[in-house]
């Protein structure tokens, strides 16, 4: 007579693969982690490390610009490695720190700020008689904080084109402020001859209009304490 022998029973060698897979998921879980932990202190040392300010020549001008506040710079190639002709900065009020991911949560407002090398620009300031009086509407309105307001909009629109200056001083404050849509932010834009060839050009929410005095002296200052002594 031929012994007969049973197969093994399946349900043994299903808990036999069912241990293994558990295995291999503890030992893949443990290795990310382990990679996980790894990137995170290295990272971490990284950032401990205080970063070295950055020396940019904007023609004739020298910065010395902290890294937090550089978005982005236009380097001249055929002048030195740290000539630049274009630099961009960004940067809170009031405070005027460096610019974070966590700065609008805190309510803080950007500025935006460029410097570029651009002798011979006009002036808003110089257009101002021969040229944006006359598309004004509505003639010289007041504006906030003691500021006059040509308003350029479209006949019947809401504001969102308007020149806003200060009519106490031949040379003093003027932005152009615009809106692009009606569920943008409206900006306002304004540019300073920081020094000789040297055009400073600064953006901000329009609403802080009404502390424009001490917004256009602090972000003036602030420019001038990076400059190379």
């Amino acid at each position: 007579m031929i012994p007969v022998t049973l197969p093994e029973p399946i349900g043994n060698r299903s808990r036999i693969f069912t241990y293994l897979s558990v295995a291999i998921c503890l030992l893949a879980a443990a290795y990310i982690f382990e990679r996980v932990r790894f990137w995170a202190d290295h990272l971490h040392m990284m950032g401990s490390i205080p970063a070295e300010p950055i020396q940019i020549a904007i023609g004739p001008t020298g910065f010395v610009v902290p890294p937090d506040y550089v978005i982005s710079q236009r380097r001249n190639l055929l002048e030195q490695p740290s000539s630049s002709n274009y630099v961009r900065l960004a940067m809170t009020w009031p405070g005027l720190g460096p610019h974070t991911s966590g700065s609008s949560l805190l309510g803080d407002e950007m500025i935006r700020i460029e410097l570029e090398h651009n002798p011979g620009r006009e002036s808003l300031r110089a257009r101002l008689d021969p040229f944006y009086r006359r598309l004004a509407r509505g003639g010289e309105l007041s504006g906030p904080g003691g500021l006059k307001l040509l308003n350029l909009s479209r006949l019947g629109g809401k504001r969102s084109d308007m020149i806003v200056y200060d009519p106490s001083k031949q040379n003093g404050f003027i932005a152009r402020c615009r809106q692009q849509s009606s569920t943008s932010k409206a900006t306002c834009h304004r540019a300073v001859q920081f020094s000789s060839g040297l055009d400073l050009r600064y953006s901000f929410d329009r609403s802080l209009l009404s502390d424009w005095r001490r917004l256009d002296r602090a972000v003036l200052l602030k420019i001038d304490s990076f400059k190379a002594r």
